[in-house]
Parts: C-alpha cells; structure tokens; sequence
C-alpha cells in the first residue's frame, strides 16, 4: 500500500461526522520552494503520542523538518520531499 493510500485511509478511520469538520489535512506548497503538511492529531489514538523533532538536511533542495505542535503533526520539506513527509507521519504513528 502507498503511504498516499495510507494517509486516506487513516482519515477515513477518524471521520464519524463530526472529526472531519473540526480536523483538517493540509498539504500546502510553500515558498522556499517546497511542500508543508499539517495532520490533526486531537481525538484520535495519536494524540498526546511525543515525537523527537526530525530534522533532516541533505541539501538546499532535499530537507525535511517534522515535529508535533498544538494537537498536530506538522512537516515541511523541499519540493521532492512531500511523500517522504506522508512516509514519516506512517512510521510515527504506526511505531
């Protein structure tokens, strides 16, 4: 299964009519240029769960950042990172 394939199906597992509307996905672009993912965490079995910041430097074009604040898994990265992104939020909460 895709790590894409992964996230949909972790979401669809959190919405019961009411999650949906207060918890939201984003994948943005950015402008450094790259990718910025933001995944709700609250009322779900991963809320409170701690991760060691991640911080990942290959070079100016290959980085990744994730971390969790505020109820929420954040990750930013460069624009071939944002799969790697979905991956890491995969490993964390699966781990």
């Amino acid at each position: 299964m895709s790590d894409l394939k992964w996230l949909e199906d972790w979401y669809e597992s959190h919405c019961d009519d009411a999650w949906e509307h207060i918890h939201v996905i984003k994948i943005e672009s950015i402008d450094t240029p790259g990718w910025r993912v933001t995944v709700p965490i609250l009322e779900t079995e991963l809320a409170g769960k701690e991760l060691n910041e991640i911080i990942i430097d290959r070079d100016d074009h290959d980085w990744v950042r994730c971390w969790i604040k505020d109820g929420q898994f954040e990750g930013a990265g460069g624009l071939r990172n944002l799969e790697e992104m979905i991956h890491l939020f995969k490993e964390w909460a699966e781990g």
